[in-house]
């Protein structure tokens, strides 16, 4: 029988802030909050910045102009760059003193705090689980896809003798791209199953979730964590960026703002991402974002919330090019299987209960190539008026996260039945294609069982395409009603119970100001040349008599006689 990949957590960190309990969603919708929301809002933000002052606290979350002093403390150079616009976590925020770190690169630290939280999340302790779950069956799938860039990671190793300093022994191993999913396993979760990363620049975060889905229904996991973790904001990379004429710079926002008719006496950072508008680049980020992936039967027997379920993620190449860094052809194949998902397997009134977060980064090539794979595509389905919103608009571009980004917004619209606009664009440009398409030029509320299913676009350079496909949780348990009987259904509902109960104490602790992540080193660390009993079916750690099992199938039997 086959296993559907329920979203049972979540957690991160960005500009917008902690993705757990949906923080970070609501303050890109902080204006559409109700009052205890912005409060609890104000609350986890003023304890990670280490202010309670209201305007503070808005001011420096968001795409804004990076802080002062960020790249004298974390890069070995602070040249003067075309722009200093990005979407940097929240000022005063680090998130590597949240825990015992030694010279982390901060995308690293990142990972540490924000998969730290989406462990929180699950309600229930990550010790007892590990006494459920073999830990061979959890996976992590995590990474970045430029690099770990700052002084601590790769940038310190290439320019260390440049700055009069030395490459340490930590610098080659902190500079994988895999580094975060490593992190993962070894110092938050101490699984042993799958690990990696599946690089596709900006569709990274939707290649790993690729991978996790097919770990869940393979059944060669039962729990698996996808994620993503990057630092854009670094000088080499806004020299890169602007190098290839991608990259919002000062100079051209003022123009734009003159030509707006907006005040031009000095550029607007808070309004420098405008996607599917008049726009004159894109605008960098850094973020760390993680969902927990478990098999519907693990789910059910724990009594986890469930947020939802990752249904695909489909990746295409776009074949020939001109430009590497150009759009491609690949992203209509993507959407369109997702398009033909939904159409072929819930039907044609489902492409109306569909919403979409299109990639979105605010460069002329992309409001006319992504606009046209968006209503080429939903006028070729039926789609009445497809409801298409981008969040770099608050965010930034983070790069591999930019899709985890999108994955966090989703959740939180089907908590909190918002979904965040444009609000940036004042206006569409006269060059995207808008048939059958609603962009969501501002913040847009919806009712319960209003959308059933969200898109997650992501087109990167290179020609990597990835397109996922979401379920809401209500869609999620009708999908499980047809798979289980009503007594099974109650029974998760009873036990679920006691989650909640925990949950909302996590939530309480986080709002009176806990900050700590989760970080074991050193700890119950297998010595396995001394305390591993190898046999030709099990490994067995003699210490706790926890097991290995080595079963796995061959999948050329065809080819085997007998």
């Amino acid at each position: 029988m086959s296993h559907l990949p329920l979203i049972v957590g979540y957690g991160g960190i960005n500009s917008a802030g902690r993705s757990i309990f949906d923080f970070s969603h609501q303050r890109m919708l902080f204006d559409s909050m109700d009052t205890q929301n912005q409060n609890e809002v104000l609350q986890s933000l003023g304890h990670l910045m280490g202010t309670m002052e209201r305007e503070t606290i808005l001011n420096k979350t968001l795409i804004r102009t990076i802080d002062d002093n960020f790249f004298d403390d974390h890069n070995y150079r602070s040249p003067a760059l075309p722009t200093l616009a990005g979407g940097q976590l929240p000022s005063g925020f680090n998130p590597a003193k949240t825990y015992n770190s030694r010279q982390h690169p901060r995308g690293l630290a990142m990972t540490i705090f924000g998969l730290s939280d989406a462990v929180m999340s699950l309600g229930l302790p990550w010790e007892e689980i590990l006494v459920k779950v073999p830990r061979q069956k959890i996976s992590c799938v995590s990474g970045c896809a430029v690099a770990q860039a700052d002084k601590y990671g790769m940038g310190g190793m290439f320019q260390a003798s440049m700055a009069n300093s030395r490459v340490t022994s930590k610098h080659m191993a902190m500079s994988l791209g895999e580094g975060s999913a490593d992190f993962g396993h070894a110092y938050v979760l101490g699984s042993m199953g799958s690990t990696g990363n599946y690089t596709g620049a900006c569709a990274t975060f939707q290649y790993n979730l690729k991978l996790g889905i097919s770990m869940i229904q393979s059944g060669e996991s039962l729990i698996s964590i996808v994620g993503a973790a990057e630092s854009g904001i670094v000088p080499e990379i806004y020299e890169a960026f602007s190098a290839t004429k991608g990259l919002a710079e000062d100079e051209n926002l003022i123009k734009l703002q003159e030509k707006l008719g907006e005040d031009c006496n000095e550029p607007n950072h808070r309004k420098i991402c405008r996607p599917f508008g008049e726009n004159i680049g894109m605008s960098l980020g850094e973020s760390a974002q993680f969902v927990v992936l478990m098999a519907d039967s693990l789910a059910l027997e724990l009594g986890l919330n469930i947020h939802g379920a990752a249904l695909s993620s489909h990746i295409h190449a776009d074949g020939y090019k001109k430009s590497i860094s150009g759009p491609g052809a690949g992203n209509y194949l993507t959407v369109g299987k997702v398009f033909n998902e939904i159409n072929s397997h819930f039907g044609q009134e489902a492409m109306n209960k569909t919403f979409f977060h299109a990639h979105g980064t605010s460069t002329p090539q992309n409001r006319e190539s992504e606009s046209h794979i968006i209503s080429s595509m939903a006028k070729a389905f039926g789609v009445k008026s497809l409801p298409v919103t981008a969040i770099k608009s608050y965010l930034g571009h983070s790069l591999a996260a930019a899709g985890g980004d999108q994955m966090i917004s989703s959740l939180g619209s089907w908590r909190n039945n918002w979904i965040p606009g444009i609000c940036s664009t004042p206006k569409l440009a006269d060059n995207v294609f808008t048939e059958n398409v609603n962009f969501l030029l501002e913040n847009l509320e919806f009712e319960d069982g209003e959308f059933d299913f969200a898109v997650l676009n992501a087109k990167g350079f290179g020609g990597n395409n990835g397109t996922a496909l979401l379920a809401s949780p209500a869609k999620t348990m009708e999908l499980l009603q047809a798979k289980y009987s009503s007594e099974q259904i109650k029974k998760y509902q009873a036990q679920k119970q006691s989650v909640d109960d925990q949950l909302l104490e996590n939530k309480n602790k986080i709002l009176q100001g806990d900050t700590k992540s989760r970080y074991i080193f050193g700890e119950n660390v297998i010595d396995g040349m001394n305390d591993f009993e190898v046999e030709p079916h099990q490994i067995t750690n003699k210490l706790n008599d926890e097991k290995f099992h080595l079963e796995s199938t061959l999948p050329y039997k065809d080819f085997l006689k007998g």
